[in-house]
């Protein structure tokens, strides 16, 4: 009797160890580099969303070259990046409360995160997004936040699209990415932009 216990706990044993080492693996975002930078704020406000409200593009700031964080780009209505300013999405905030909110795009739908891809509209889930606050990674310029991550990326060769190629499906930065890495900032719209959508 004890030795087939002793088997069947061997046998367990390694068929999980296999199906470890087989598995698929799926991509797992990275916490933010660095984290978001500290502030006199009071901390109460540090992770404010006030600034994501009504109506916008989401533009793509390089994480590198501080303090300009250069603007390379914005995402589709879809949720996707490209450089080519007439694609750029309208998007809509609504907010939870003073730290979260929901995205959706006009005419794409609600906006959320498949696995670790950004996805607006085709039957994504909506996700509850918020911002590091004005002392996040880029200072004076709340960048979208997802729990605690926010660095986005592709699994292009190179990135940013350049304006002539199709937009490129964005994802939380796993270490991996050849390309430029962004964060998601926030361009408001006044009601004439807006309205052209």
């Amino acid at each position: 009797m004890m030795l087939r216990l002793r088997t069947l706990l061997l046998t367990i044993t390694t068929l999980l160890s296999t199906a470890t080492a087989t598995a698929i693996p799926v991509p797992v975002p990275v916490p933010v580099p660095g984290g978001p930078t500290t502030s006199s704020q009071d901390p109460a406000d540090k992770w404010s969303s006030t600034d994501w409200t009504g109506r916008g593009q989401i533009r793509t700031r390089y994480i590198g070259d501080a303090p300009a964080h250069p603007d390379l780009g914005c995402l589709t209505a879809a949720g996707q990046w490209t450089t080519n300013e007439a694609l750029c999405g309208v998007f809509e905030t609504a907010a939870i409360n003073n730290y979260t909110f929901y995205l959706s795009s006009v005419p794409g739908g609600v906006c959320g995160i498949n696995v670790s891809t950004f996805k607006c509209g085709g039957g994504v889930s909506r996700a509850v997004f918020g911002t590091f606050g004005n002392g996040g990674p880029i200072v004076g310029h709340p960048v979208l936040r997802y729990a605690q991550y926010g660095v986005m990326a592709t699994n292009a060769e190179d990135s940013p699209p350049a304006v002539t190629q199709p937009p490129l499906a964005i994802h939380f930065y796993t270490g991996i990415e050849k390309g430029k890495w962004v964060w998601l900032a926030w361009k408001s719209l006044g009601d004439d932009e807006s309205e052209q959508e």
